[in-house]
């Protein structure tokens, strides 16, 4: 082989390197690719260290509803307004002024 010839083929040589190259850092599964794959395994394990801490509070929840009377208790008043057999409960009606104001 002559001069000439190695020198064309080392530049077809080197346009194929400089192609793959290029398919790597920008075509399907290219590095772009890869870094919004880690930013989206970045994303699912800080959201899964959320629904773990949500899923412990549910179960202490639950287990004090299975458990603590006092805590039923407060449930009921809180969320259901419920009242106990010997209470009272009053209602008064708002001031016209502030009536007036609010509308």
């Amino acid at each position: 082989m002559n001069s000439s010839h190695l020198k064309i083929a080392l530049f077809f040589a080197g346009l194929v390197l400089v192609s793959y190259m290029v398919l790597i850092f920008i075509g399907d599964n290219g590095l772009n690719d890869l870094n919004a794959m880690k930013q989206e395994l970045t994303d699912l394990k800080a959201e899964n260290e959320v629904l773990q801490q949500k899923n412990i509070e549910m179960h202490r929840k639950i287990k004090r509803l299975k458990e603590d009377s006092e805590f039923i208790e407060n449930i009921a008043r809180q969320e259901l307004k419920m009242i106990a057999k010997d209470e009272v409960v009053f209602k008064f009606k708002e001031d016209e002024k502030k009536e007036i104001k609010n509308e």
